[in-house]
């Protein structure tokens, strides 16, 4: 698998002492297939047996772009 590609970062407040950050990466694991990682620092993780991935606006313009740009895949959002 190659490295991930950052499309988004930011912080956010938890508590009076504590700041989280996120990292939104996504990277090719085959020809037709792209992963979604969020990873979040800071904060107690939560253990279940789904998870999902809160996504922006701007991260997810900058997704369609990488996927379109670095992965080849130029039939997105025609």
């Amino acid at each position: 698998m190659e490295e991930p590609i950052v499309i988004g970062k930011d912080k956010f407040k938890i508590s009076e002492d504590e700041t989280a950050k996120r990292e939104l990466r996504i990277v090719k694991v085959s020809d037709d297939v792209i992963q979604v990682q969020e990873e979040v620092h800071g904060i107690i993780a939560l253990v279940g047996a789904s998870s999902s991935v809160n996504i922006k606006k701007e991260e997810l313009k900058n997704l369609i772009k990488v996927a379109k740009e670095e992965f080849g895949w130029t039939d997105i959002c025609e």
